[in-house]
């Protein structure tokens, strides 16, 4: 049998960074904002940060497992260690379903801005910008970190633009406004939409295979970027809000593209439609990248004789190829439903159950190994114990649930 080829370690900590802010700064600010204003008006700044403190209370436990477990394998490695094999199995469907309907998602999303410049069908510039991400992949995670460095950039650069033109009229709003029908559950409702924003960094934890030292420099990626993520968020919301009433930016299909035409007309929402373009790439890049790691990882694992294939890394890239089409393939197929908000709202679900399985799986791996002595001063552990309980990863399970039923509420509600 042929000596089984590993995941090159090629990613320095300011890659896994910009892999970790691209995931998360991507399409879901420029599609989903405008949805989101609908629901909690003047204090949509304030769903943002509900959102991102649920995604921090559980990117603690993604930072703890990761800096014990570098694998490839993210949510699914972790809930083995703590839940057990068979467990992590199961939800390993959540799991790659998740990916593969974020993908898709955003890739309409693509095809939608790119109907705005040219007048091409949308299944055509979904099926083809999905294929080139795959491709991307098949490369090597090396030159896809070039790609998503890149895009990042670009796409920080238009947000940038969006609070630049907004700034002077910064304190012309009240952002403290209560929506009419009550800002406490108004507030929480845009936060369970405004989710599926942050959610890069799940794909992020995938690297830790592939990232010199992932220890020390993945813990610290997965908190930093998020923290660097709600502070543009914010002020993406505060600067839409100042330019353009709540309302409008509900009612638009481009809502920051809307704010960027109010201030510099229509060559700006062209530039605008430019940056979403490669916002909304780099998303399918990274959703790619994530899972298909993730199946290279349940088929390493699990021994399951059909899935064997998927553990076959070849080419110039030195990657999981068979995982990275098979996952391209089926984001196609979820792509052709065509409907952004609905798999969105979707992909949302299966998030916050499989954010909540690796909360569950942590506190259950702290009562296994209660008293047993770390293997390390650089492993990083959660802060606030009580009991060897850590008390941010009980408030994140929480808060997961409550943002669950409000987003199964904006399902039904429509």
């Amino acid at each position: 049998m042929a000596k089984e080829k590993k995941l090159k370690r090629s990613l320095g900590f300011w890659d896994v960074l910009m892999f970790g802010v691209g995931g998360i700064v991507g399409a879901g600010i420029y599609a989903i904002i405008g949805q989101a204003a609908g629901l909690s008006g003047n204090m949509l700044w304030v769903s943002f940060i509900v959102a991102a403190v649920v995604a921090l209370l559980t990117g603690l436990s993604y930072a703890e497992f990761v800096s014990r477990y570098p694998d490839a394998g993210g949510s699914f490695e972790y809930i083995k260690q703590g839940l057990g094999e068979k467990t992590a199995l199961f939800m390993s469907i959540f799991m790659v379903f998740t990916g593969v309907v974020a993908a898709a998602a955003i890739a309409i999303s693509f095809s939608e801005y790119l109907s705005r410049l040219w007048d091409i069908p949308n299944w055509t510039s979904m099926v083809g910008i999905i294929a080139l991400m795959a491709f991307f992949n098949i490369i090597g995670s090396k030159y896809s970190s070039y790609y998503n460095g890149f895009a990042t950039i670009v796409t920080l650069a238009g947000l940038l633009l969006v609070i630049g033109v907004s700034i002077p009229e910064f304190g012309t709003v009240d952002l403290f406004k209560a929506p009419s029908d009550g800002a406490f559950g108004s507030i929480l409702a845009g936060g369970a939409l405004i989710f599926f924003s942050y959610i890069g960094f799940e794909d992020l934890v995938k690297m830790a295979e592939e990232t010199k030292k992932p220890r020390k420099n993945m813990p610290r990626a997965v908190l930093m970027s998020g923290l660097i993520v709600l502070v543009v968020y914010v002020l993406i919301a505060i600067s839409s809000l100042s330019v353009l009433d709540a309302r409008e930016l509900a009612s638009s299909s481009g809502p920051l593209a809307a704010v960027i035409k109010t201030k510099l007309g229509q060559t700006g929402a062209t530039i605008l439609a430019v940056v979403a373009l490669f916002a909304t790439s780099k998303t399918v890049l990274s959703n790619i990248l994530g899972t298909s790691r993730l199946l290279y990882d349940v088929a390493r694992d699990s021994k399951i004789k059909w899935l064997e294939r998927f553990t076959t890394i070849s080419g110039i890239g030195n990657a999981p190829n068979y995982a990275i089409i098979s996952i391209a393939l089926v984001a196609i197929a979820f792509g052709l439903i065509g409907n952004l908000k609905t798999v969105a709202s979707i992909s949302n679900i299966f998030i916050f159950i499989v954010f909540g399985m690796v909360n569950i799986a942590l506190l259950n791996f702290r009562k296994k190994y209660k008293g047993t002595k770390d293997d390390g001063d650089e492993l990083f552990k959660i802060p606030l114990n009580v009991n060897h309980i850590p008390i941010p990863t009980v408030v994140a399970l929480l808060t997961l649930l409550v943002l669950l039923g409000y987003n199964i509420a904006n399902i039904v509600g429509g």
